[in-house]
């Protein structure tokens, strides 16, 4: 009895503390997710920033999942106006592992490029993206994802025109060939045919200016 009656004085204080710091873990993990953006949050406050920047300008739209290298990567948010510019979102949540291959496809097709980094990988980003990326930093603000930049955009040094005309139609391809009169012989051909003989005929800029041309006339179609 008395054995006992001694089990049910002691106080139960390591489980009271053990309980406790649980609860507390618990709740310091939940303010630390509050205090991590998400892709779900950068995204549509990306978008705002976007599409208020570019409010006054009509030759300006926004696309969003743009497939590159027929659908190799696919770019979070792309504009486009006289240059394409892809957006690429990487959250404190995210992982940079298929940063890398997002770099080499982006650099084959796109004018621009910036990544849009949490606090947590901006470092790593400095050393793995290159100097013609843009970089900017998105963290918890006040009213939502705050956005500072870190390093302005320069014009890609390497587009691949190969790659660019890959997002030609086919129809669209041919109509172009047409007005150069050298359609003959790719008619019923597949697309890659068709492809190779408008890099044998555009420049890299041009091909790069009817791609921007016929991304904004696909968005005007959809919108009507």
């Amino acid at each position: 009895m008395m054995a006992t009656c001694r089990r049910r004085l002691v106080p139960p204080a390591n489980r009271l503390n053990s309980r406790f710091g649980q609860i507390m873990v618990t709740e310091g993990e939940r303010r630390m997710k509050k205090q991590t953006l998400t892709d779900a949050d950068i995204r549509p406050a990306l978008r705002l920033r976007l599409l208020d920047q570019h409010l006054k300008d009509p030759d300006t739209v926004l696309i969003e999942e743009l497939g590159l290298c027929r659908g190799q990567v696919r770019v979070d948010l792309a504009v486009v106006n006289g240059a394409l510019h892809g957006f690429e979102i990487k959250s404190d949540r995210d992982s940079l592992r298929r940063l890398s291959k997002q770099i080499e496809f982006y650099g084959l097709v796109l004018d621009l490029a910036t990544l849009v980094v949490g606090k947590r990988h901006l470092d790593q980003a400095v050393q793995i993206v290159p100097n013609w990326w843009g970089l900017l930093q998105v963290e918890v603000g006040p009213n939502g994802p705050l956005f500072e930049s870190i390093r302005h955009c320069r014009n890609n040094p390497s587009r691949e025109p190969r790659s660019i005309v890959e997002l030609v139609w086919l129809d669209e391809a041919l109509a172009l060939l047409e007005t150069r009169h050298a359609a003959r012989g790719v008619r019923g051909k597949p697309r890659h045919v068709v492809w190779d003989r408008l890099c044998e005929r555009f420049s890299v800029d041009e091909i790069a200016a009817i791609v921007r041309s016929e991304l904004k006339a696909r968005v005007a179609r959809r919108d009507r």
